[in-house]
């Protein structure tokens, strides 16, 4: 950045709403929605009137052909004209300003100055209130009479804008809570909350910002927005693209996203129900395949790129082809175990996978098409019990891709791989581990990406409940997961072993979870395991329920074994953790 490009200024607020209200200062389009909630308004509100630091802005000004398409700021009139100045970071505080100062028509919250004393004009702030006007007291309190009794100010009024006598908003206001007082009487207080609150918090408090001149590319104002944001909703890379894909294609993401996610069923088990995480969760996914496609790192400095490379002829076609991508890979999870966005171990190999997608659909012939799941069920499996993506992840998974096509490219002309396998098979550089190693640690299954993995490697077997004998299966996880039915249960109960005197990161072993019905899990929570498998004998047959617990890859006989506690469950770890290391070698074994 040039040291013309930026210049640090600074307005009054009076001057900042009265642009953002005619349209010369706007949000460029990329921008999130408002978030702000009336509590973080209050606390703003608090430090402007206490004269403490909030941060500086980020201006950038339009170019003849501006850099960005322009919105309006939440609740103010839609721009009309061209906006001259677009705010990349300010939006939150400026629309906390502008509903605190009377701007929302009907609004469900007032702010209040809580003042030392009214009647003796003794006008010093000593707190800022919010007030709901849904409740009884905060509609007491619009009865500016009952507000002066209280001593406080609404923050509303300070705009002071003035009806056709030229009277303003404070003087309305003062006149009503004073009641039968005097003129005299109305205009001291006028005059006082004018020269104590209005001037020296509208006029003599200057906003500072840094401006970004007209010169600035947009690509350059993205990096310095992008390195500086404060914002409370973090921009992603995917809002910038959503940008400059408007204005280069004419194509809104968001709308395309949206109508995809709407009409996909399985993508709604893997993103965030909140439209505003979904939308650029599943966006910034897209992207990172699109990279892998284009031949690209999936980072987000080569997301613009990819997207370029792969739009054909100014369309946007290849989003069609993306979310089916997506959606294909996303059944791939859910068939290895993972049908949820809580039970999905990690995330990168699916990318990889994603971008594959048309090159596996390729495949016509029957014992090919066998090559080609073994390949990429075992690429999988390794992704997630090796260390080969926890460096240098997007330059590895490029790798992996490149790698990855080679062998399938081997598959299809001669039926299997001749040439070097891709590096996460190096089994020196990215080992998996022994059973003496999973025994030794392996995460909770609820953290971490081989703990969530070996829940995964149980579930993908379609397991049984303790109790009912119900499967597991994909739709029976999800529903469960949705009403919130599916517990992580410790198979020795974290008090009992307590009481053994086994500490806390030996009591959360991985080897020591498997998923479980809510129902079950509660009676099982706080008894030794194989009481409670005792108690089950008179409602099932031993084979039947050592075939329950043996669908989870718990060892049924060891938890029967042995006359300590702490003996059995070490025994059991151990145990567990051989079948599990057969299980990852069955897997990931070509």
């Amino acid at each position: 950045m040039t040291a013309q490009m930026a210049d640090y200024k600074s307005r009054n607020i009076d001057e900042w709403l009265e642009m953002a209200n005619e349209g010369t200062l706007a949000l460029p389009d990329f921008q999130r929605s408002w978030v702000w909630s009336p509590s973080k308004i209050q606390l703003y509100l608090k430090a402007l009137f206490e004269n403490r630091p909030t941060g500086t802005f980020l201006i950038l000004e339009a170019a003849d052909d501006p850099q960005f398409g322009s919105r309006s700021f939440s609740g103010m009139p839609a721009t009309t004209g061209r906006a001259k100045e677009l705010v990349l970071d300010g939006q939150q505080r400026l629309t906390a300003l502008w509903i605190a100062l009377g701007g929302e028509k009907d609004p469900k919250h007032r702010f209040y100055l809580k003042v030392n004393s009214l009647k003796k004009g003794s006008l010093d702030v000593v707190d800022v209130q919010v007030h709901s006007t849904t409740t009884r007291p905060g509609r007491e309190l619009e009865d500016p009479r009952v507000a002066y009794a209280e001593d406080l100010v609404p923050v509303g009024i300070l705009y002071d804008a003035k009806d056709d006598r030229g009277l303003g908003e404070i003087w309305h206001w003062c006149n009503k809570a004073c009641g039968n007082g005097s003129a005299l009487d109305v205009q001291v207080l006028n005059e006082a909350i004018r020269k104590r609150l209005r001037e020296p918090f509208l006029f003599n408090r200057p906003l500072w910002y840094c401006n970004l001149d007209k010169s600035t590319r947009a690509n350059v104002a993205v990096d310095i927005f992008v390195e500086t944001n404060s914002i409370s909703v973090r921009i992603k890379r995917f809002d910038i693209v959503v940008a400059l894909a408007r204005g280069a294609y004419g194509e809104d993401l968001r709308d395309r996203i949206h109508d995809a996610f709407r009409d996909n069923e399985v993508m709604t088990h893997y993103f965030k129900p909140n439209q505003e995480e979904w939308i650029p969760d599943v966006g910034e996914w897209m992207l990172k395949v699109a990279c892998l496609k284009a031949g690209l790192a999936p980072k987000e400095a080569n997301y613009d790129d990819a997207l370029r490379r792969l739009v054909e002829g100014g369309t946007f076609a290849v989003l069609d082809n993306l979310f089916q991508n997506l959606r294909d890979t996303l059944i791939v999870a859910a068939r290895e175990g993972a049908p949820t966005r809580r039970t999905l171990p990690s995330w990168p190999p699916l990318h990889v996978i994603a971008a594959l997608q048309d090159r596996l659909e390729a495949f016509r012939d029957p014992s090919r098409i066998r090559v080609r799941d073994k390949l990429i069920i075992a690429y999988y499996w390794r992704c997630l019990f090796s260390n080969r993506h926890q460096m240098q992840a997007n330059d590895r998974l490029l790798e992996d891709y490149h790698d990855l096509v080679r062998c399938l490219d081997e598959v299809e002309e001669i039926g299997g791989i001749v040439g070097a396998l891709p590096g996460v098979f190096n089994q020196d550089a990215h080992p998996i581990p022994t059973a003496e190693e999973l025994a030794e640690e392996l995460p909770w299954i609820s953290r971490g990406r081989p703990g969530r993995a070996l829940a995964a490697l149980a579930t993908r077997r379609t397991p049984s409940d303790w109790i009912t004998g119900q499967k597991f299966d994909v739709e029976r996880v999800r529903k469960m997961e949705a009403n919130g039915k599916l517990d992580r249960h410790h198979v020795f109960p974290r008090e009992m072993l307590r009481g053994e005197g086994i500490e806390k990161d030996s009591r959360e072993h991985g080897l020591n979870g498997v998923l479980l019905d809510r129902r079950t899990n509660r009676r099982f929570s706080k008894s030794d395991p194989r009481d409670c498998f005792a108690g089950l004998l008179d409602d099932a047959t031993e084979d039947e329920l050592r075939a329950r617990v043996a669908s989870h890859l718990v060892p049924y006989d060891v938890i029967w074994s042995g006359s300590t506690v702490k003996g059995r469950y070490q025994a059991f770890i151990r145990a567990r953790a051989k079948l599990v290391a057969k299980e990852i070698r069955r897997l990931v074994t070509l």
